[in-house]
């Protein structure tokens, strides 16, 4: 109780320098949020504006009369469905392989007693600071291993992410020796210690690298721009980016001789909210599972990096 009266106290006695100061705080905060959200806000509410009011108004707060046509036109064809189906199995396939690869690689390198440690870690991080550059890695991929216009060239070549090794490795080398020391006691092995004892206590910093390849392996479109040749293969990003930034429609889209009303009348998109609810397609997945895994980031990021 007497605690609670000094806290009130303190409230009270707070000067009026002190309050200026907090109402300022939120103020400017609260800016940067609405400078945040806004821009994301606009792409969805032209999105689902129709081609007369963006014609009348381009500039849209909310539209008086929302519609779908533009994401009806999306998903008309299966380009979009299929491109969808590839950026997934892409990201999913990557954010495993990545994950698993480079979780054992800094449980391998988190021991002392390796040898070739000290090696290993100056190798991984020349290849931090230092690339072949792009001409080599594409000669690397399309020639030597021959995965022009095959799926592998978007999936491995990233498969070790150093910073991600680093942060593994700093939270491994945080965990009691005694843990391994009484799991080989028990006779585990090096398996059975990493996925029986190990991983299950590093899921939060697991859940921060593979939210990290995810929405870079998400994200990403120049490696299909390279490798891919057939539009079948383009993953969402690509098919996006090249529609937006260059007005390029794809084929399936091109070919189509637009929506109809109920009276056979043709429906006029609008290409900008067209353009807008492709991005939308785009961010609306990592919006929706970021805030499900956002307490394991925190807590990953946080753990991860104490010491290296």
């Amino acid at each position: 109780m007497e605690k609670t009266r000094r806290t009130e106290k303190n409230r009270i006695r707070r000067s009026f320098g002190e309050r200026l100061f907090n109402a300022c705080n939120v103020t400017l905060f609260a800016l940067i949020v609405l400078l945040i959200i806004f821009p994301f806000f606009n792409i969805v509410a032209i999105s689902l504006t129709s081609n007369a009011e963006y014609m009348r108004e381009p500039f849209i707060i909310w539209p008086k009369q929302p519609t779908l046509e533009a994401y009806q036109y999306m998903f008309a064809t299966p380009l979009i469905p299929r491109s969808y189906g590839v950026t997934l199995l892409i990201t999913v396939s990557a954010t495993v392989l990545s994950t698993l690869i480079t979780s054992m690689l800094a449980y391998g390198l988190c021991r002392g007693d390796l040898r070739g440690q000290k090696f290993f870690m100056i190798y991984l991080l020349i290849t931090m600071f230092f690339s072949g550059g792009l001409i080599p890695n594409y000669y690397n991929i399309t020639r030597t291993l021959g995965w022009s216009n095959n799926l592998l060239a978007l999936i491995v070549p990233n498969s070790v992410s150093v910073f991600n090794f680093i942060v593994v490795r700093s939270f491994f080398r945080q965990l009691p020796a005694s843990l391994e020391e009484s799991a080989r006691i028990d006779g585990a092995n090096e398996f059975t210690i990493l996925f029986r004892i190990i991983y299950p206590l590093s899921i939060p910093t697991l859940a921060t690298i593979a939210m990290f390849v995810a929405v870079g392996t998400w994200n990403s479109w120049f490696a299909a721009m390279l490798y891919m040749r057939d539009e079948k293969l383009y993953p969402l990003q690509l098919i996006v980016r090249n529609f937006v930034v260059h007005e390029s429609r794809p084929a399936d889209m091109q070919n189509l001789e637009g929506l109809r009303d109920a009276a056979g009348n043709r429906i006029f998109l609008n290409e900008a909210g067209l353009k807008m609810a492709c991005a939308v397609a785009t961010a609306l997945p990592m919006v929706i599972i970021y805030p499900f895994i956002q307490k394991y980031f925190e807590k990953g990021m946080t753990i991860g990096a104490v010491k290296g």
